[in-house]
């Protein structure tokens, strides 16, 4: 783990959204803040490191060619307008379910998805897929569990133990991985037309236009300013989504668009480079946001994988394999 810090380490800040820092820090205080119903293996100081490290995978993976790049990382951002719709598209309010249907209103308009960006759906899409990981997860480990009752020989058991084996590396993977994407969420410049510079078009504030901002804010600041105890001291209670994760997601990011004003105030009172204490609270609280809100997301797919059903043809409840009424073999299939 060490050697693989180092290499992050040494790679320049600039290409990462948040920055090293900024990333690392959210993964890990969200993690701390798992409440006990999450299994172990995601909890704990360990799996605290392993999530600040896997959260930087999809800033890492760039820079490896075409077609990677082109359509990896347009879902990094969203170009909200001050009148929050997509560049004059949808709205941040009302987005369409699906990205070929947001990329059919987009191209209505005249632009498209990888101009506009499409961080929502990389939102969506992660916990959808994080819902099937606790899903096969929470079957698998029933399964282990079982399957003295089921009478499965050793040969099986030893197929089910390398399963649940499995099933944790996927699941640690895919929430690391989906975690990015939920923490570039809270940086105001993810979610705006001016991510980095006011940029054409009304500039009632004579905010700077020169590129630099967006590196100074979310890398440069954060590494010089902010600790892991300020963003613990921000971090809110949960509140689980009750209104379905697309509503719940819109209602975040049109909370977070609007911010972008205060950091470009904060920089043209040069809060950016002298920091006050202002500037420290507003960018330790959006870090706690990101945080909170990956905490939230991941307790939520926990609850709501015990609902899910496995299987194609034949359907099963989770909850029967928890209870004990089925079992899921290492021939199963989903």
């Amino acid at each position: 783990m060490r050697k693989m810090i180092s290499v992050l380490l040494a790679l320049p800040q600039a290409a990462f959204a948040w920055g090293y820092a900024g990333h690392k820090t959210i993964g890990e205080v969200a993690t701390r803040h798992f409440p006990a119903e999450i299994p172990a293996f995601l909890r704990g100081a360990e799996a605290a490191a392993e999530l600040g490290i896997l959260s930087q995978e999809p800033d890492t993976s760039r820079n490896a060619g075409q077609p990677h790049d082109y359509d990896l990382d347009p879902g990094h951002f969203l170009d909200v307008s001050d009148d929050l719709t997509i560049l004059g598209g949808p709205r941040l309010s009302a987005l369409p379910a699906s990205r070929r249907d947001y990329d059919t209103a987009l191209r209505a308009v005249g632009v498209e998805q990888y101009k506009a960006g499409f961080l929502p759906y990389n939102i969506l899409d992660g916990y959808q897929q994080l819902v099937k990981d606790f899903a096969l997860l929470r079957a698998t480990q029933a399964s282990v569990k079982n399957a003295a009752k089921f009478k499965l020989g050793a040969a099986d058991r030893r197929d089910l133990a390398r399963l649940l084996a499995v099933r944790k590396l996927l699941t640690r993977r895919d929430l690391g991985y989906w975690a990015h994407f939920v923490e570039d969420a809270s940086q105001p410049m993810h979610v705006s037309i001016h991510y980095d510079g006011w940029g054409d078009g009304p500039n009632p504030q004579s905010f700077t236009t020169l590129h630099g901002i967006h590196a100074r804010f979310e890398s440069a600041f954060v590494n010089a300013n902010i600790t892991e105890a300020d963003v613990e001291a921000r971090m809110r209670p949960y509140q689980p989504c009750t209104a379905g994760l697309q509503v719940c997601l819109q209602d975040y990011l049109a909370t977070v668009a609007p911010l972008v004003t205060t950091a470009f105030a904060l920089d043209k009172a040069g809060a950016l480079d002298v920091a006050t204490p202002q500037a420290r609270d507003f960018v330790a609280t959006r870090l706690a946001d990101g945080a909170s809100h990956l905490r939230d997301m991941v307790v939520d797919a926990w609850r709501e994988a015990g609902s899910a059903q496995l299987g194609y043809k034949i359907k099963t409840p989770v909850a029967d394999y928890e209870s004990g009424k089925a079992i899921m073999t290492p021939q199963s299939k989903d």
